[in-house]
């Protein structure tokens, strides 16, 4: 059984790069910062900063979700991320190698 940053990575580079062959994934406008969010909060911790002016609208929408998720830990924020893909791609860990480029 993989561990938990094993199956994190997968879903990351299966969200980057989907295999040959896999159905197309399209994601709205939420599903996008939600991912974005997740992977912030794994990458850096909680949100951290003065939130960025109104004038900014994608980088205050981006900083809004990602300071949404709070404190939650590494763990529960790999947990999420790979809850979140499976919920588009109910598949994904079973969909075969992700092409190197």
């Amino acid at each position: 059984m993989s561990t938990l940053e094993e199956r994190y990575n997968k879903a990351l580079e299966f969200i980057k790069s989907p295999p040959a062959g896999y159905p197309e994934i399209d994601l709205d406008n939420n599903q996008r910062l939600a991912f974005y969010a997740i992977f912030r909060q794994i990458k850096d911790g909680p949100a951290k900063g003065p939130q960025p002016s109104r004038l900014k609208i994608v980088e205050r929408a981006k900083f809004d979700a990602w300071k949404s998720l709070g404190k939650i830990s590494k763990e529960e924020a790999m947990k999420k991320y790979i809850q979140a893909i499976t919920k588009i791609a109910p598949t994904w860990e079973t969909a075969g190698p992700t092409p190197k480029l």
